[in-house]
């Protein structure tokens, strides 16, 4: 497998705007391997079809804690957001992430 360059980045306030709204900024949090798959035969019959149609699954060597802390995750040219994050070794997670403007 070929891993991807991802970056983690977390929304942080940098200031307000005249109305007393939160003006934010994304800020690069680390920089980290990680792959996005697609969804297997089996787990298309046992999801139902919004997770399978609106989600994807990312492999990364991210630590938990910057995993914890990032609001957007960048692979290329695309943004992702979380919805949730399993570790299944030492290593790797895998994390289920929608497209981060859906």
């Amino acid at each position: 497998m070929r891993f991807d360059r991802l970056e983690l980045y977390d929304n942080q306030v940098t200031g307000s705007d005249e109305l007393g709204n939160d003006i934010t900024e994304p800020i690069l949090i680390g920089v980290y391997q990680g792959l996005v798959t697609s969804w297997t035969s089996e787990e298309i019959a046992l999801l139902e079809r919004d997770v399978t149609k609106t989600q994807r699954k990312l492999m990364t060597d991210a630590p938990m804690y910057a995993l914890k802390q990032a609001d957007i995750i960048r692979i290329g040219e695309h943004d992702y957001s979380f919805v949730n994050m399993k570790t299944y070794t030492l290593r790797w997670r895998l994390c289920h992430v929608r497209d981060y403007f859906q």
